[in-house]
């Protein structure tokens, strides 16, 4: 693709219900189900995967309102409307069902979307097969958190963990000098549904206690008290 090298990498991909079926009028939850699919396709993807130019591709699921286009740019993000799926079949599936039915559609969303502008396709499939390899579930090591205690007794290991019935969900694991675990403490609520690879951005020790830090708002966002953990 001409010019593709100064083109913005995909970084989003979000799933969301068209407003003529909005899920908040029903007693169904529809993006919790989907955030694991396409968090798990992004992080398979290539960091630096260019798809159309958008930074951010919002996939809309359900009736496109008259007068909307099928697919639409603007502002560095490319809409997309889903409009022979049907929300309520969907949501009447198992997980399993449910998971899978998600990944085809995303998937054959960014294969159109990267057939049209002349990106890898290939990345694309890559990245589904990768997310059925895994059986839709993984714990993703976030290094540049990770942290020896100022002793060098312990170090605190920091995962993202990706899956059906948890959603997203951030771990610390302690474990001695030696690598042997000894705790597993959850860093956020089980289940969730946020993606805080950018919230949670740095790390720190202060004394015993392990912090991670929000840059930009330099403030501690979570904190474990390594002296009271049973070790």
């Amino acid at each position: 693709m001409k010019g593709i090298a100064h083109m913005a990498r995909l970084r989003e991909i979000r799933v969301i219900e068209t407003p003529l079926s909005y899920s908040n009028q029903r007693a169904w939850s529809f993006h919790p189900g989907a955030h694991h699919v396409r968090q798990l396709l992004m992080h398979f993807l290539p960091p630096d995967f260019i798809l159309d130019g958008s930074s951010l591709l919002s996939v809309i699921f359900g009736e496109k309102p008259a007068g909307e286009a099928q697919c639409s740019q603007a502002l560095g993000c490319t809409s997309y409307y889903v409009d022979d799926f049907d929300i309520g079949a969907y949501m009447a599936g198992s997980p399993s069902e449910q998971q899978e039915r998600m990944l085809l559609e995303l998937t054959a969303v960014l294969v159109r979307l990267a057939s049209d502008a002349g990106a890898d396709v290939e990345a694309v499939n890559q990245a589904a097969r990768c997310v059925r390899d895994c059986g839709f579930a993984l714990y993703i090591p976030v290094r540049k958190l990770w942290r020896s205690s100022p002793d060098r007794q312990y170090r605190v290991e920091v995962y993202r963990c990706l899956g059906p019935a948890i959603g997203e969900v951030w771990q610390a694991h302690l474990v001695d000098k030696a690598g042997k675990p000894l705790a597993v403490h959850g860093i956020t609520n089980t289940p969730g549904y946020l993606d805080r690879t950018s919230h949670f951005s740095k790390s720190r020790w202060d004394g015993m206690l392990f912090q991670i830090v929000h840059a930009t708002m330099n403030s501690v966002v979570y904190s474990l008290d390594t002296a009271r953990c049973d070790t």
